[in-house]
């Protein structure tokens, strides 16, 4: 009996044990999800401030002034005196220059837009079309054979009494291109060939400014072509030339065998210098103190027989002397070429 009451005794403080045990646990209340309740909005780390280089001035040895040139049949010598004229500027003006080569003008109008070029040399119709996409303005013209620019002559016959409107004593027109040419109405012209300016689109641009009607053309495909046809006549009857830079009538293509030509075939009209010589054109972006130190620097190098003789070669293009030359220069050009349907882009390679 005694171990059987100390075995209820047992199990009685084990039991108490485990009632104690129960009662201290503690039931936690549960969490509900109230709408109401706001969640702390997340603010994001405070950004870092950015580093942006400033880009080194425009003439550094870091950022030099890129010159562009189209050159599609290296000539000897050019690319020697291209150098030799980087090195001029770059003494002279305490900045560093460099250039870029084209094979054609689009490429060389792509790094114009890239912004890859700082100065290039360009033809009238090149400039027409980059000055027209406000990447480029003029800065100096070459001039060539004494003039900075040319224009255009109208040519007849004889025998077809034409009235001549024209001064040689002053090589000039007085009379209006409209006095002048519409003596020609319906007649067929001789023209060298649809990519020329001054062989065909400014001729057609001044019958078609002053509603001169033409028929269709004959293509010669050069200026001694077209005196020739002329000279023998029942061909075509009128002819244009080119103009100011020189007569063609008086080439040795022409003269050599048509000694007669200059009374033969008499200039009835000649217009104005109107198309601008080769120039060199200054981007958009540089600045107008900087324009201007490498205009005078180039103009004072140009008139020195050793700076002539380097620019004529690197060119390939007989240079007298470089001048200033402003975007007006090109407006009476553009004005004549808003009346025909030429594409300034089939005028360039």
């Amino acid at each position: 009996m005694a171990k059987t009451g100390m075995r209820s005794i047992l199990a009685i403080a084990i039991s108490l044990i485990i009632l104690s045990a129960c009662g201290s646990l503690t039931v936690q209340p549960t969490l509900e999800f109230n709408p109401q309740t706001a969640i702390p909005e997340l603010v994001p780390p405070t950004p870092m401030p950015t580093y942006t280089p400033t880009p080194a001035p425009l003439g550094s040895p870091e950022n030099p002034i890129v010159i562009g040139l189209i050159i599609q049949e290296n000539v000897a010598g050019q690319a020697e005196a291209l150098q030799s004229v980087l090195m001029q500027l770059s003494e002279g003006l305490s900045l560093s220059f460099t250039n870029m080569i084209f094979t054609n003008y689009v490429d060389l109008e792509l790094a114009l837009q890239r912004g890859e070029v700082d100065m290039a040399w360009l033809t009238a119709p090149e400039y027409l079309l980059a000055s027209q996409k406000d990447l480029v303005s003029a800065l100096l013209v070459t001039n060539h054979l004494g003039v900075t620019a040319i224009g255009v002559q109208f040519l007849g016959h004889k025998d077809a009494d034409f009235q001549t409107f024209y001064n040689p004593a002053t090589n000039t027109s007085e009379a209006t291109p409209a006095q002048a040419l519409t003596q020609l109405a319906g007649l067929r012209p001789c023209l060298t060939e649809e990519d020329s300016l001054s062989g065909y689109w400014l001729p057609l641009g001044y019958l078609s400014q002053n509603n001169i009607s033409y028929t269709r053309p004959v293509l010669t495909y050069s200026f001694s072509a077209s005196i020739r046809a002329l000279y023998v006549k029942g061909i075509c009857s009128y002819a244009v030339t080119y103009a100011h830079s020189a007569d063609p009538r008086t080439s040795s293509e022409v003269i050599s065998d048509l000694t007669d030509v200059i009374i033969d075939v008499p200039i009835l009209w000649i217009s104005p210098p109107i198309i601008p010589n080769l120039n060199l054109s200054v981007s958009k972006q540089m600045e107008l103190t900087l324009q201007n130190r490498i205009s005078e620097f180039l103009r004072n190098f140009s008139r020195e027989e050793p700076g002539k003789s380097l620019l004529s070669q690197m060119l390939n293009y007989e240079v007298a002397q470089l001048e200033p030359l402003h975007d007006t220069s090109y407006q009476a050009l553009r004005d004549i070429l808003t009346t025909t349907d030429v594409r300034l882009a089939d005028l360039v390679r």
